[in-house]
């Protein structure tokens, strides 16, 4: 006998919601629609952890657009999006960094052209529409990392938890990289 279980969702008005501290990663195949996979599967995520139907679009949005990005200028065969939720804030990173390479990078073969300067601030203005802490990087080796940020709104009748009132939000700041790593070439918009 089956027993068929209905997915418990935690609404946002719920008090333990503010303990609420996760990370979801898949990864995909860089290929043409994985962008549109990988915004219905974060989209999915905040809906089954009760973000408002808004919110998860928005996120989705960027998702998708982040990724296009991605499927477009990255070289790897596949890539990965992180989904962080802390209370309040969602942070979202979307990169090909530690994937193979495919052998045309190291052979000399045909590649995609890189994304120039005016290519990358569009997506990041793009992505600032709606996001803060909008990040793209592009390292050397040809790898891309997508980064932003932004609040879950609380449930109407709900009392703002300390990020919605101006804490710091999203992921840790960009490090330097380790001595002999290549440098990482990027542009950071957004607010600090």
């Amino acid at each position: 006998m089956v027993n068929h279980v209905r997915p418990s969702r935690l609404p946002m008005s719920d008090a333990r919601r503010a303990d609420l501290d996760l990370s979801w990663t898949f990864s995909v195949s860089r290929a043409p629609g994985s962008d549109m996979l990988a915004a219905r599967m974060s989209r999915a995520a905040l809906d089954a952890l009760g973000a408002e139907d808004q919110c998860g679009k928005v996120v989705a949005e960027a998702v998708e657009l982040a990724c296009g990005y991605l499927v477009q200028y990255g070289l790897a065969r596949r890539y990965r999006v992180t989904l962080g939720l802390d209370g309040p804030r969602c942070a979202v990173a979307i990169t090909d960094y530690g994937y193979d390479q495919p052998a045309s990078y190291w052979h000399g073969g045909d590649l995609p052209a890189p994304a120039t300067s005016g290519e990358v601030a569009a997506l990041c203005r793009e992505l600032s529409e709606q996001m803060d802490g909008v990040q793209v990087h592009h390292a050397l080796d040809g790898a891309v990392l997508v980064r932003f940020r932004t609040h879950l709104p609380p449930a109407p009748g709900t009392a703002p938890g300390p990020a919605a009132r101006g804490g710091p939000i999203g992921p840790a700041p960009a490090r330097s990289p380790a001595p002999g790593a290549p440098p990482v070439l990027g542009t950071d918009v957004g607010t600090p």
